[in-house]
């Protein structure tokens, strides 16, 4: 071959190479592009208004914590109308309490209503009268019983010594406004709540901060709203006074 036609040649080889070069730096930089697109932080959001996400601030939080309270594993607010009556004697329902003959009573009131709970340690009923005259007459007398999971309780009256009768019986009303008990193999709960002063003539009015003689009465086994009982006490509860 000359020497004209190995300079074309390297001529047209170059060219070419030059071509090359050119047609691979535009497809380099598109890779560059796309791979910078990937990488690339996401376009920013708009924020959203603050009323509308925020979390309460932490003494907020601790605010509404405080305005209320457990009764029987349960969160309400904390107000005498809303006392839950459920048969079970929690830690701290109760503002006061009382131990009379192995008989443990509970009571909290307002200026309107009696809430009370007692515990005996048989499985039969269990019964107190309050503010009565002569043993048990006079006594506005709440008796009650658990059998196969249903509380019983009746509204009665001391009508003598040693005896009592439902106040319907006598033509009165019965004047308990809620009520639940729970039995265990050892003891036996009764709750209630009852009007200070319900309007019965079968009922004592009682008075907030007023002192009361009370009698209270249980059964190891039987249940009943008859039944004699076990064993019996007396004492005295003094009621919160009026808010």
């Amino acid at each position: 071959m000359s020497n004209t036609a190995w300079i074309l040649v390297g001529v047209a080889v170059a060219v070419l190479g030059v071509a090359a070069w050119l047609l691979m730096t535009p497809v380099h930089a598109s890779q560059e592009t796309s791979s910078s697109a990937e990488n690339a932080e996401p376009d920013a959001v708009e924020p959203v208004a603050a009323s509308d996400t925020a979390s309460p601030e932490p003494e907020a939080m601790a605010q509404t914590s405080s305005q209320v309270e457990t009764v029987s594993g349960v969160d309400v607010p904390r107000t005498t109308a809303l006392w839950v009556v459920d048969g079970v004697i929690d830690l701290g329902e109760y503002r006061n309490h009382a131990s009379i003959s192995d008989v443990q009573i509970h009571w909290q009131n307002d200026a309107n209503t009696l809430r009370m709970a007692l515990e005996s340690p048989g499985t039969g009923y269990v019964s107190i009268g309050l503010d009565p005259e002569r043993r048990m007459e006079g006594a506005n007398y709440i008796i009650g019983y658990v059998e196969e999971g249903v509380a019983h309780l009746r509204d009665d009256f001391g009508s003598g010594p040693t005896m009592h009768s439902g106040d319907t019986e006598r033509g009165g009303r019965d004047n308990i406004l809620s009520s639940a008990g729970s039995e265990w193999a050892d003891h036996t709960v009764i709750e209630f709540a009852i009007p200070l002063d319900s309007g019965d003539e079968m009922d004592k009015v009682l008075q907030p901060g007023g002192t009361y003689d009370v009698i209270v009465a249980y059964h190891d086994l039987q249940d009943g709203f008859d039944t004699r009982h076990s064993r019996r006490g007396s004492g005295q509860i003094t009621l919160d006074a009026a808010p």
